[in-house]
């Protein structure tokens, strides 16, 4: 009994140097303006992704998870916070320099590893960024400092990429090569086919230094996040990954006629009468851009995980894949993000945590549970401020409910989405009601429908109660 005693400093002291030891590291990606429509593992039968389908494979993928805005600076904020856009204060990209200021001395997701003794590293675009400029000039644009212990910004040629270039849309283009700002390119469907093989590109750049920073990080328990800025226009790729992706058999989305004369008036989202893609040839070709723009993300995502797995890092290391916000692509005729319809609200999600079964959960989910999520799963307390749920227990079981409903706003509505509808609320008191269950592509408004009066009722008052929750008064 004295020599146990006298031994138990020293086997305390190995037990807990293991258990340090074997604390799970957290490789965070996130791809920029991607709809989960596009991926083959959400269902996509064009666009080939094998990287993040293998990964969907051995993890969870959520079908059901939802963005807090549809913009990226105020979804990046609201991610990286564990809080509603509005309750963070960003509900602009350029109100995403208030991002630091806001949060003040509470943790960001980056911040709560690193509080931890975690290594906090950045590749690339985590908070908001503006793309192209940001690219184009190399800088951080507004990023947390106190997230990370160290930073890494791209710098790249977007738009001056040498190839062949089209632009699909009407927007006047400043060609300017010595400026970065305000030339337009942020929203054109301007479209790149490369003469190289990509190594100049920001997302070949950002698995490069990723990768790096993988075998730097090597034994130490990190929080690597990297941040991927296609498929965010310029859709920039080399010419090579634009081949399986003939214009011509691109198939252009579902629509039926008079698909607008039940949408208000402010649920008319960026269309193609405002941007001048009228024809469907045009738009086949900004679908080819864009899938070719999503196959060359997915094979850099692929350069990053295949290290992980030669570095033998996978066993030790959570992974997520997800996206700032979905991504309209010709759905109601509309496109790019700022809607609070399904394509442009629903992200996708994959989080693939060592011991846990693969599966895919219909269970909603939301952007800012990812934050208490990453921090349960890693054994840390999860701070006051977040205003997200773990999806720890879903991660165990795909059946497990742990919202009734989620939510996202823009600045004249909100999105409140249940399993089985979607209730969008505008500011001039005009709404939206679709059943996802017999209606997944939002055909048919029920909100003026009598027969659905309850169900109505019911969605405002969970509209009400979520703004009080969050300490929000709704806005009229």
């Amino acid at each position: 009994m004295r020599r146990f005693l006298l031994l138990f400093p020293v086997l305390l002291a190995l037990v807990t140097t293991a258990g340090a030891q074997k604390r799970k590291n957290v490789l965070f990606l996130i791809a920029d303006d991607l709809t989960a429509e596009a991926l083959a593992c959400y269902g996509n039968r064009q666009c080939k992704t094998p990287a993040i389908d293998s990964l969907a494979a051995r993890g969870v993928r959520f079908e059901r998870a939802y963005c807090q805005y549809p913009l990226c600076g105020p979804s990046r904020a609201a991610l990286m916070s564990g809080m509603y856009a509005q309750a963070i204060g960003v509900v602009g990209n350029g109100m995403a320099r208030n991002f630091t200021k806001n949060l003040g001395d509470r943790p960001s997701m980056a911040g709560v590893f690193k509080n931890a003794g975690y290594h906090t590293a950045r590749v690339s675009k985590i908070y908001h960024m503006r793309v192209p400029g940001d690219i184009t000039k190399g800088v951080a644009g507004p990023d947390h400092a106190a997230s990370w212990d160290e930073a890494y910004n791209i710098k790249a040629p977007e738009w001056m990429t040498k190839g062949k270039a089209e632009h699909l849309t009407k927007e006047k283009l400043k060609f300017l090569p010595d400026k970065h700002y305000a030339l337009g390119f942020g929203g054109a469907f301007y479209v790149v086919r490369g003469e190289g093989d990509g190594t100049e590109q920001a997302d070949v750049q950002s698995a490069g230094k990723a990768i790096e920073l993988l075998k730097k990080l090597e034994g130490k328990p990190f929080f690597l996040a990297v941040g991927f800025v296609r498929p965010h226009v310029p859709l920039v790729a080399p010419a090579s990954y634009f081949e399986p992706y003939p214009a011509k058999d691109m198939q252009l989305a579902a629509r039926v006629d008079d698909d607008w004369d039940d949408i208000p008036k402010l649920g008319i989202s960026k269309n193609s009468k405002r941007i001048g893609l009228t024809e469907d040839a045009k738009k086949r070709r900004v679908l080819s851009a864009y899938y070719a723009a999503v196959a060359f993300m997915d094979a850099q995502v692929g350069r990053v995980l295949e290290t992980l797995d030669e570095l033998g890092l996978r066993d030790d290391t959570i992974v997520v894949f997800t996206s700032d916000h979905g991504y309209h692509l010709g759905e109601h005729d509309f496109w790019q993000k700022m809607s609070l319809h399904e394509e442009s609200t629903r992200i996708p999600l994959i989080v693939s945590v060592p011991g846990k079964p693969a599966s895919v959960t219909t269970s909603l989910a939301q952007q800012i549970d990812i934050y208490p999520t990453l921090a349960e799963a890693c054994g840390l307390a999860i701070p006051e401020h977040v205003q997200g749920k773990s999806l720890v227990r879903v991660l165990d079981d795909p059946s497990v409910a742990v919202h009734e409903h989620v939510y996202c706003m823009k600045r004249n509505g909100h999105l409140i989405r249940t399993q089985r509808y979607a209730y969008l609320s505008w500011r001039d008191g005009t709404s939206e009601l679709y059943d996802m269950v017999k209606d997944p592509h939002q055909f048919r408004n029920l909100a003026g429908d009598k027969a659905h009066a309850q169900v109505v009722a019911d969605m405002k008052q969970r509209l009400e109660a979520t703004l009080q929750g969050m300490g929000v008064k709704r806005r009229r």
